[in-house]
């Protein structure tokens, strides 16, 4: 819950690398030890994945509404740091959303998934729903 707010009331962000996790794990290893504010250190790590993610969007063509979900969704700093780094690409315009409850869309469509197997296992004869799937 503190991580969306201190990172929106930093002033400026630490840079983070964007290549992997392990160097940008190294990145805010060092700016701890470096004494950095903990609020500039996340706006730095939500810099750094809005980019990438706006990079994703774009390739996409994304356009229109967005809806965030996932864990990440709830997190208003990274997606305060994505609408920031959108605003500023030449793309279309875009609108982000989210859920409290987006970090459960996963579990939603995977029962959703199940379901729907569990359906046409169900209608298959006995040895063939038995069998491998190939």
């Amino acid at each position: 819950d503190e991580v969306g707010p201190l990172s929106l009331a930093a002033t400026r962000a630490e840079v983070c690398s964007g290549i992997c996790a392990v160097l940008s794990e190294t990145d805010v290893i060092n700016m701890v030890s470096r004494g950095v504010d903990r609020g500039e250190i996340l706006r730095g790590v939500h810099e750094s994945v809005a980019q990438r993610l706006a990079r994703l969007l774009r390739s996409a063509d994304a356009k229109g509404i967005i809806t965030l979900t996932g864990g990440l969704a709830a997190d208003e700093g990274l997606k305060g740091a994505l609408e920031r780094q959108l605003a500023t690409d030449k793309g279309p315009a875009v609108t982000l959303h989210s859920h409290p409850h987006s970090a459960f869309a996963g579990a939603i469509g995977a029962a959703l998934w199940g379901h729907y197997r569990y359906l046409k296992l169900s209608q298959l004869p006995a040895e063939e729903a038995r069998a491998p799937a190939a």
